[in-house]
């Protein structure tokens, strides 16, 4: 597979992000990451490299900060506008970025475009669960969608659940409790849709059963999706911080620190894939570390390598719907 790396993108970028990428590339000798940068800010940081990273010179950065259309239209020749160009032409399998989230995905969508018959595209990110990963999709790309759209992201993150190794994920719908009555006009009227397809539905799930395992996937708006995924991060932070500074010892606690560390840390998961568009996109937290960047690049390979595109473009023509 062939990569297209936003060296510029993210908090600390590039040294993480290049760092990130020649770990990836070590490990996995059967692909190519293209880094897409500045020459004179990433070209001295590729020494000792392997042959598998290959640098791709741009001139412009589409900043955090930036509104993100008119940074596209701007800025042509943007590390992000580039990386998401090379996946177009055929030039790139997946492009991976934790730059500006708006540019990333507006970029995907405009220039790659939605696959037939897909309304909006959903982020369908990682969250830890007992045993596991729960993937919650959207996380915020369409924060005002229809019932059609959650129907949508229901197929698209079941697809997504297959490639990393699920054979028949179970789907929920985010709510405010269990009980059949319970929420909005919206997740009743998803519901009704989903029960209608070979999804194995298992009901609305709370926030809190989402750590127990309650699905492994969980279908939302991305206003809360959005609020579910920071307010997991944070809590787990909280938590993990409290229990460092405790002062309590011991190999055995360091164990278990560790892992916690490894379960609630966003690194671990590397990034989440933009499903619907016609090519891979993997979105990287901006706080991304060199070993987030590896784990997203991990992520992107796969869902490439797996043909998640051609596997979501069949599935969605399954349950044709209007916008």
């Amino acid at each position: 597979m062939k990569l297209a790396l936003d060296a510029m993108g993210g908090d600390h970028a590039p040294a993480e992000v290049v760092r990130g990428g020649i770990e990836y590339a070590r490990t996995a000798p059967e692909d190519v990451v293209l880094m897409v940068g500045i020459p004179e800010k990433v070209q001295p940081l590729l020494a000792g490299a392997p042959p598998n990273v290959k640098l791709i010179p741009c001139t412009q950065v589409i900043e955090m900060g930036e509104h993100p259309a008119k940074a596209l239209k701007e800025k042509r020749d943007s590390s992000i506008a580039l990386c998401v160009g090379m996946c177009v032409k055929g030039m790139a399998d997946a492009f991976i970025g934790a730059g500006n989230t708006g540019a990333c995905v507006g970029g995907s969508l405009f220039l790659m475009g939605h696959l037939p018959g897909v309304l909006k595209a959903g982020i369908a990110t990682p969250l830890p669960m007992r045993g596991g990963e729960c993937t919650v999709i959207d996380a915020g790309a369409n924060i005002v969608p229809k019932p059609q759209h959650l129907l949508q992201y229901a197929l698209m993150g079941a697809i997504y659940a297959k490639v990393r190794g699920i054979a028949e994920p179970r789907v929920g719908i985010l709510n405010i409790g269990e009980e059949d009555d319970k929420g909005t006009e919206l997740v009743q009227q998803a519901r009704d849709l989903i029960r209608k397809t070979d999804l194995k539905y298992v009901g609305f799930v709370e926030p809190t059963a989402i750590a127990e395992g309650a699905a492994d996937v969980v279908v939302a708006d991305g206003f809360a999706g959005n609020i579910l995924l920071k307010a997991f991060e944070g809590m787990g932070e909280l938590l993990l911080q409290h229990f460092e500074k405790s002062g309590v010892g011991g190999d055995a606690f360091a164990a278990a620190m560790k892992e916690g560390r490894r379960i609630g840390d966003f690194a671990s998961y590397g990034g989440a894939p933009l499903l619907g568009t016609k090519g891979v996109t993997m979105i990287a937290h901006g706080r991304s570390n060199a070993t987030a960047i590896a784990n997203a690049l991990r992520r992107g390979s796969a869902c490439a390598r797996e043909k998640i595109v051609e596997k979501i473009a069949a599935e969605i023509q399954k349950y044709p719907m209007s916008a």
